[in-house]
């Protein structure tokens, strides 16, 4: 179950998140590509807010979860500082990196590729996705998709999305954020997270992990 906590983000902290991001997007999207994935981002979110919030609130029977939703919490900085420094840096400072459009369209393509590879993993997951960390009673190990190759494919799909962000947004901030907030963060979550499927799947998910890397194919 999400903590107290989270829920009251997700119900007043996060529409005013997402309202800004728009702002950013608008302010920004007749000078750079980028602005165009903010507004939609945004609007995606705001539009589909009740449907995330009954997503979380389903009463599925739990076997495992993590307490508290720290990892969710030691996650949000790097997301917040690549997401809102990198297009407030476009808008007020001074370039260090050349803010060109074949930036913009890396950025682009990489931003497209996180969305496909979170959506195969959403996919694979058949409905079991949700942002709190926990294990369902009757829930399969799953290792189809995204996941015969990479344990944590979504994840993953976060780090290409906000690389594609600061490039595009040539963003100095952003870039910097990225290695130094935001994989520490995921990195801790994703310890969290296969502690537990350990725990529930002991010696399937040992030899699972012998065959597959967390994030990145043949390297980690």
């Amino acid at each position: 179950m999400l903590s107290p906590v989270m829920r009251l983000f997700l119900i007043f902290g996060a529409y005013p998140l997402a309202l800004a991001l728009g702002y950013l997007g608008i302010a920004t999207f007749k000078q750079n590509l980028i602005g165009w994935f903010l507004i939609i981002f945004a609007s995606a979110y705001i539009l589909g807010g009740p449907f995330l919030l009954h997503t979380y609130k389903k009463e599925n029977a739990i076997s495992r979860q993590e307490s508290g939703d720290r990892s969710f919490w030691l996650v949000q900085p790097g997301f917040l500082l690549v997401f809102y420094a990198s297009p407030i840096e476009y808008l007020i400072m001074s370039q260090i990196i050349p803010r060109t459009e074949w930036l913009q369209v890396v950025g682009l393509v990489l931003i497209s590729t996180s969305m496909f590879l979170h959506g195969w993993a959403r996919l694979a997951l058949r409905g079991m996705f949700t942002g709190h960390i926990q294990v369902q009673k009757d829930h399969p190990l799953i290792q189809q998709g995204p996941y015969r190759v990479i344990r944590h494919p979504a994840y993953a799909g976060y780090i290409i999305m906000a690389l594609g962000l600061a490039i595009g947004y040539s963003s100095v901030i952003g870039l910097a954020g990225i290695p130094l907030l935001l994989l520490p963060g995921l990195i801790l979550r994703i310890k969290v997270e296969e502690k537990l499927l350990a725990e529930e799947y002991g010696e399937e998910f040992y030899l699972y992990a012998q065959r597959t890397k967390r994030l990145i194919p043949g390297v980690w």
